[in-house]
């Protein structure tokens, strides 16, 4: 984790110089809150979130890995509501806030299933990787038989403004998701996480920078 660590901060680092006078982007989440990120030589700061731990994650709807996450993702927010923030930006287009609002109010109904088994049956190629979402498959089906509810920030691509771009230019982010941007209390970039994170792996990762803070 340490090499990842560095190696994006290296990035964030480098390229910052070209966005000192554009490095501001206020952001509406579905349900209308307003978000305000602000570029700095060493991640991102979050309004109103400074001080949090801050999760920036790229999600779709249609992508099985991100589907999975879901579930670890409510645990954690309610783990640690008051030092994590988790933002989890849909970057597909065509899909609207309202269809977001939906999906939030009742993902029971929204969780398209399907996508998981044709992310199970295709991109798993090896027993390792099939073993490996069963976990998070048992924990899906969990989600949705007890109708548990979002409890996270969700953003609209179209409300995203530049930030998208703005962040795949400094991280690097080639436009696979699910990932997912991690900045600490101070909006330093601590960590990035491409693919599918288990719940243990940003366990670490929260307890990682709470360490540090104490």
């Amino acid at each position: 984790m340490r090499k990842i660590i560095l190696a994006l901060s290296a990035i964030l680092t480098f390229t910052v110089s070209a966005y000192a006078e554009e490095g501001v982007f206020p952001v509406s989440t579905i349900d209308g809150k307003m978000l305000t990120f602000k570029g700095t030589p060493d991640g991102i700061v979050t309004s109103p979130y400074q001080g949090k731990i801050v999760f920036v994650e790229f999600w779709g709807t249609w992508c099985g890995p991100c589907l999975l996450s879901i579930p670890h993702h409510v645990k954690l927010q309610e783990k640690y509501k008051d030092q994590l923030k988790i933002i989890a930006i849909e970057t597909t287009p065509n899909v609207t806030k309202a269809e977001l609002l939906k999906y939030v109010a009742d993902p029971a109904t929204h969780i398209d299933m399907k996508r998981v088994a044709f992310y199970l049956n295709e991109k798993a190629k090896t027993k390792a990787q099939k073993d490996s979402l069963e976990g998070p498959i048992k924990h899906l089906e969990e989600f949705k038989a007890a109708k548990t509810k979002i409890n996270y920030d969700v953003v609209a691509s179209a409300d995203a403004g530049g930030l998208i771009d703005y962040i795949a230019q400094r991280a690097d982010w080639k436009g696979y998701i699910p990932f997912l941007l991690v900045l600490d209390g101070d909006g330093k970039a601590a960590a990035m996480v491409p693919g599918m994170p288990s719940e243990a792996k940003l366990e670490g990762i929260i307890q990682e920078i709470l360490a540090k803070k104490k």
